[in-house]
Formats: structure tokens, C-alpha cells, sequence
């Protein structure tokens, strides 16, 4: 029987928001005050491809997760086929615009309309995105056995990784990556 998780100080939104705008703020060496959760990271910070990957390996620092490696259509690709999601012509099929209001909350929904091209998406992620993530994948570590699968005791989470540790066997237990939360999200949005 698998034990549920203590609520061992779970992290608040405001803790997970706040530190997501700092994260922000330093990688694109930014004041805090500029920097809001509706800030467009293209559009009105200025952000390019390797900003967001510095902010994320900040935030998986500091909150000891594992960021997705694939954006949602990726995602979403290997379980319903890429032909459902994005066409030839490279635009968002309905299914896709679908997923991506249920995944993606933080987009205007008037901005994912039919003809809206996969390579255009990105420009349309804010700073709530990351928050978005960050809660998440906080959540589903919060949420996870606190017993081994192995042994049966107790794990305590590492102090330095986004893994548990078994106070018996030592075993180490990864969290679900992104990737696996995530997707998980998808097929239960699918339904």
C-alpha cells in the first residue's frame, strides 16, 4: 500500500511566482519591477532561445525538478501522431488549439485560432508559463509516494537532486521528469 505524501512545507504559488520573476529578472538582467507574469518573454523582455533555457535550469536549481525537454505539441505528437496536431504547412490543427487552451491557460485563447503556425507559438509563452510549470512540477513532487518501491520505508527527498532517497536501502528514486507530468496532463485533457 502506497503511503500519500505528508504536506512537508509545500511551496505557495506567491513563493513559486516570486522566485520565477527573480529567475527572470537575473537572466535577462532585468530589475524585478520590470518583469511581470503577463510580461511576454519575446515581445517585452527581449528574450531569446538560450534565456529560457538559463532561467530553466534556475528554477530547476531551485526547486529540484526537471523542466519538460519537448514543448506540448512535441508531446502530444508521439500520442496522437504528428499529422493530428500540426499540418504539412506547419499550422495548428483543432486538436492541437485544443490542447494547447486546456495545457496552456496563460495564452489568450483569441490568439490560438485555425491557420496559427506551430513556429508562432512560442513568441505567445510569458513569464506565467514558466510559473504554470514550475507549479506543476511542485505539485507532482508534493504529491508523490513517500514509500519505497523497493523496501518499503520511508524516502526523504535529496538535498541536491530531483530524486528521493529511501532511508533504508538508499535507494535513489527519480520524480517524474516534465516530459512524464506533463504528458500525463495531456492524455487526461484528451479524454
Amino acid at each position: 500500500m502506497t503511503n500519500k505524501p505528508e504536506a512537508q512545507n509545500p511551496v505557495s504559488d506567491e513563493v513559486i511566482e516570486q522566485k520565477v520573476l527573480e529567475a527572470v529578472a537575473q537572466a535577462l538582467d532585468l530589475e524585478p519591477n520590470e518583469v511581470s507574469l503577463s510580461s511576454s518573454f519575446e515581445k517585452d523582455l527581449g528574450a531569446e532561445s538560450l534565456d529560457y533555457l538559463d532561467i530553466a535550469f534556475t528554477l530547476e536549481r531551485e526547486f529540484k525538478i526537471q523542466f519538460p525537454r519537448e514543448d506540448l505539441l512535441q508531446r502530444a505528437a508521439d500520442y496522437f501522431g504528428e499529422d493530428a496536431l500540426v499540418t504539412k504547412e506547419g499550422a495548428i490543427t483543432d486538436l492541437g488549439l485544443e490542447l494547447l487552451k486546456k495545457g496552456m491557460p496563460e495564452i489568450d485563447p483569441a490568439l490560438l485560432v485555425p491557420g496559427l503556425k506551430a513556429v508562432d507559438l512560442r513568441p505567445l509563452f510569458t513569464v506565467q508559463t514558466f510559473a504554470r510549470l514550475v507549479k506543476r512540477l511542485v505539485e507532482a513532487k508534493e504529491k508523490f509516494p513517500r514509500e519505497c518501491p523497493e523496501c518499503g520505508s520511508p524516502i526523504v527527498e535529496s538535498e541536491t537532486t530531483p530524486e528521493f532517497i529511501c532511508t533504508k536501502c538508499e535507494k535513489n528514486i527519480p520524480f517524474p521528469t516534465g516530459d512524464e507530468v506533463i504528458f500525463q496532463d495531456m492524455v487526461a485533457w484528451s479524454k
